[in-house]
């Protein structure tokens, strides 16, 4: 079945039971996990429907889905890597360090946040995939179907609002900390 052949729900349907086991399976090999291969395989197929009539395969459509479920399962992978690093960094920090400056770096943290909440959309969308997915530029050009320029455009005008609005309380609590044992804490994802 050609991509050209998805004109309505029927066929979407007919080309989703044909090759949506295939993907599960294919995307478990990566991820080992029944749930997550279920997951990755659906989106990879959501995004083919709200692509479908801008979207040219130059492959069959079997090989397109299994690329794409290949390409997502590693984007997971990364994904889940690096949230296991800050994780595994944050416990090793929060075993060293005390209550108060545990409190006032979330404190910090949480402005931060507050602050990427309030970028517009897509503008916080791109600076997330980037920032805390750690996916470069291009991937998240590729994968947003937008241009590289656009993409390192949004992450500067993300880098400016949140230079421009945080506190000078937060900044000065922020100097003194990392004049301490806090100078490994990643607060560069930021700056």
């Amino acid at each position: 079945m050609s991509l050209n052949t998805i004109k309505n729900k029927a066929d979407f349907e007919r080309l989703f039971k044909e090759l949506y086991p295939v993907a599960v399976i294919y995307a478990r090999k990566f991820v080992y996990d029944l749930d997550t291969s279920r997951d990755i395989a659906q989106q990879v197929f959501i995004k083919i429907y709200e692509k479908r009539e801008t979207l040219v395969i130059s492959s069959s459509m079997k090989s397109y889905v299994l690329q794409s479920v290949r390409n997502s399962s590693i984007n997971y992978l990364k994904q889940k890597q690096t949230q296991q690093r800050h994780a595994s960094f944050i416990q090793e920090r929060t075993e060293i360090s005390n209550d108060s400056d545990t409190l006032i770096a979330s404190e910090f943290e949480q402005q931060i946040f507050d602050l990427i909440h309030q970028l517009p959309d897509r503008c916080q969308q791109v600076f997330k995939m980037n920032r805390f997915e750690g996916k470069k530029n291009k991937e998240i050009a590729q994968e947003l179907d937008i241009s590289i320029r656009t993409v390192e455009t949004q992450i500067s005008k993300a880098l400016k609002f949140l230079r421009q609005n945080i506190s000078r309380e937060s900044l000065y609590t922020l100097l003194w900390l990392s004049a301490g044992y806090i100078l490994n804490y990643r607060f560069d994802i930021f700056f």
